[in-house]
C-alpha cells in the first residue's frame, strides 16, 4: 500500500486494521527464522560447553604434570 492510498482517514483505518488481524508467527518464513534462532543458541550452548569441559580436563591433566 503506498502513501497515496491512504488519502483519507478511513483507509488509515482499514489499513491500520488489517495490520492488527495479521498473524505474522504463521508466516512460514517467520518459522524458519525462529527455527533458525534457536537453533543457533543451542549450538551456542553446546559449543560454550564442550569448550569450558575441555579447558577444565587441559587444566587437570597440566596440574599432573
Amino acid at each position: 500500500m503506498t502513501t497515496a492510498d491512504l488519502n483519507s482517514l478511513e483507509a488509515l483505518r482499514r489499513y491500520a486494521q488489517s495490520l492488527a488481524d495479521r498473524r505474522p508467527e504463521d508466516d512460514p518464513r517467520v518459522r524458519r527464522m525462529q527455527f533458525a534462532k534457536q537453533a543457533t543458541w543451542l549450538f551456542m550452548l553446546t559449543l560454550t560447553f564442550v569448550g569450558y569441559h575441555l579447558l577444565d580436563k587441559m587444566g587437570e591433566a597440566l596440574s599432573l604434570l
